[in-house]
């Protein structure tokens, strides 16, 4: 067999990176077919501020809040998985969020960065938060009720001496994210954990099955919001088939950081991931199985056998959505964090000292070395898969390579057999305002 083009070299957590940063650019700006390709359709939610660091390349340190300029406004970039690639927990959704769409938000800013490393950067350690304009600053510059997306005009910021327009970026918490971070601690106080050991982007991810942002994901007009755009049944095929299927994006990363456990927060959610992943669930779920139904089954996802004859899976656990239905959310958490506590305690989310955090699953990791964005924290924990290795590709790209090949032996075949895109990717309206 000759050896694989040179890209297939590159690990899948890194080569995601060199597809997702474009993708949304390509695909739509300079799509050469007969009529709009249906991921153009994120354009109709309008542009948003947007800004870059004032040093080139990556940060020398975690933070993402840093001497900061404007840059306009423009579409979001599309998004990649958030945290560490080994984190044991992935919270899986369906599309990101747009909180500058709503008026609360208008002063939220979206990186606009045009190296892949300072990206890279950004979406390993986001954390519980995105960045915002200072507000004052942002009145101080023209920003106010009447700033629109969909009328796309941008702030005035005064340039400095070196034609840059600086402006305050401050951290702006979501509410989702920190949902996460609530259920860490409170599996971490069960474990007797100081508080704060467990957190957001080392212990837990999260991900979504479609890379672009919108405020809701739906094809019906919100008569509370008569601006905002629903998709077409053809665009949301579109979608879904280019992005989650085709590309698998999302697949992709969840067989290269092979969770122990998935958290599936709404109903919509959950009608979408059990209609893509059915047959790799154990017990297959009949497709739009009720919340409540969910919950209360012990539901796993298989990834297949390794090349030792090991079956690995992961937990999936289902809640309905803290910030689209909270009341209910509310009722059904303390199941939630037992749960969780259950996959702790059969040692799949324990503790490991040497590290300070939960286990990391099996299998290597190149993201932050490779992109030179930081250290492994985790390198001398991570165990390669059988045939793979070492852990962090030290002079043995062959090892990376037969890991690669492991991993998408795993994921073969998984979206074959997957359900009609109209009859699991319903509408939604379980999405934060």
């Amino acid at each position: 067999m000759p050896d694989p083009p040179a890209v297939t070299r590159l690990p899948v957590e890194v080569e995601l990176l060199f597809e997702l940063m474009p993708c949304n650019a390509l695909r739509t700006s300079q799509y050469a077919g007969p009529g709009d390709h249906p991921c153009a359709y994120f354009r109709s939610w309008g542009t948003y501020h947007s800004y870059d660091y004032d040093a080139d390349g990556p940060p020398p340190d975690p933070a993402i809040i840093r001497p900061s300029h404007y840059t306009g406004r423009m579409t979001p970039l599309p998004e990649p998985l958030s945290g560490c690639r080994k984190a044991p927990v992935l919270a899986v959704g369906i599309n990101p969020n747009l909180p500058g769409w709503w008026p609360g938000g208008h002063h939220s800013l979206t990186p606009d960065f045009d190296s892949v490393r300072q990206y890279a950067h950004y979406f390993r350690y986001r954390g519980v938060f995105k960045p915002e304009l200072d507000e004052d600053a942002y009145l101080e510059f023209g920003g106010g009720p009447g700033d629109d997306p969909l009328a796309g005009v941008p702030l005035d910021v005064p340039e400095d001496a070196n034609g840059r327009r600086p402006i305050p970026v401050r951290e702006q918490p979501q509410r989702m994210y920190r949902v996460y971070q609530g259920l860490l601690d409170d599996l971490g106080t069960e474990l007797g954990l100081t508080p704060g050991t467990l957190t957001v982007g080392e212990d837990l991810a999260y991900g979504n099955m479609v890379a672009c942002a919108s405020a809701k994901w739906t094809t019906r007009p919100d008569p509370r919001d008569p601006d905002l755009p629903p998709m077409s049944e053809g665009q949301r095929t579109g979608i879904v088939g280019e992005c989650f299927r085709t590309r698998r994006h999302l697949l992709r990363q969840l067989f290269q950081s092979l969770p122990a456990v998935i958290l599936v927060l709404g109903q919509s959610t959950a009608n979408a991931f059990t209609g893509e992943l059915g047959d790799r669930l154990e017990p297959e779920p009949e497709p739009l199985t009720p919340m409540a139904e969910l919950m209360a089954t012990e539901i796993r996802l298989r990834y297949g056998t390794l090349d030792d004859g090991r079956e690995i899976d992961a937990r999936v656990l289902f809640a309905p959505h803290p910030t689209g239905n909270p009341d209910d959310y509310a009722t059904a958490r303390p199941l939630l964090v037992s749960q969780l506590l259950h996959e702790a305690r059969s040692g799949r989310l324990a503790h490991d000292e040497r590290i300070g955090h939960l286990t990391r699953p099996q299998g290597s990791c190149a993201f932050c070395p490779l992109l030179e964005i930081g250290p492994c924290p985790y390198a001398d924990v991570l165990t390669p898969l059988p045939g793979g290795g070492p852990a962090l590709l030290a002079g043995a790209p062959e090892s990376a390579i037969a890991e690669k090949r492991t991993q998408l032996r795993l994921l073969d075949g998984i979206t074959e057999r997957a359900a009609p895109v109209a009859e699991v990717w319903a509408h939604t309206d379980d999405r934060e305002e």
